[in-house]
């Protein structure tokens, strides 16, 4: 049986690029920055009760180092989805950009990634989401309902790419 900690997480390689450089920040700069502030508030005797700010940056080293420990396994327990297949599969599966037309407005676009992927606002939607796992093993011209909190809504599969 797989468990949570060990499954692994989808992510495009742009994704993991995202994760690397986020994780190299933290780990070179900004790890860094608050241990030297932190250095600097004892070399001044500063306690928690002497200087607020010498607590804010003992709480934000703990939520820096959880960061870190959390993105170092996201990535090692990545799973690249290979987008080069998804664009040439007739069916939609995680890694496809998929044009729907919605039964009541205009075509929309929906690239399907893992859900720390997610960002709505560039049509990135996970596939673990009411849409995504609607249009999962659909293919172009199949009509898919949506269970939304507003009610069903009906999205016919124009493309993919």
């Amino acid at each position: 049986m797989t468990t949570v900690a060990e499954a692994r997480v989808p992510l495009t390689l742009e994704g993991l690029t995202r994760l690397r450089e986020e994780l190299a920040y933290l780990t070179d700069v900004k790890r860094l920055e608050l241990a030297a502030s932190l250095e600097q508030g004892r070399e001044n005797n500063l306690s928690t009760e002497d200087d607020p700010g010498f607590e804010f940056a003992r709480q934000e080293q703990a939520s820096v180092e959880e960061r870190i420990l959390t993105l170092a396994d996201m990535i090692a327990r990545a799973e690249i989805i290979d987008e080069t297949a998804a664009r040439h599969s007739p069916i939609v599966q995680l890694g496809s950009t998929v044009v729907v037309k919605p039964d009541d407005g205009p075509a929309q676009t929906y690239h399907l990634v893992g859900s720390i992927e997610v960002d709505v606002s560039r049509g990135k939607i996970s596939d673990g989401s009411p849409v995504g796992r609607a249009l999962l093993g659909h293919r172009v011209g199949e009509r898919v309902e949506v269970s939304t909190p507003n009610g069903n809504r009906g999205l016919t599969i124009v493309s993919l790419a």
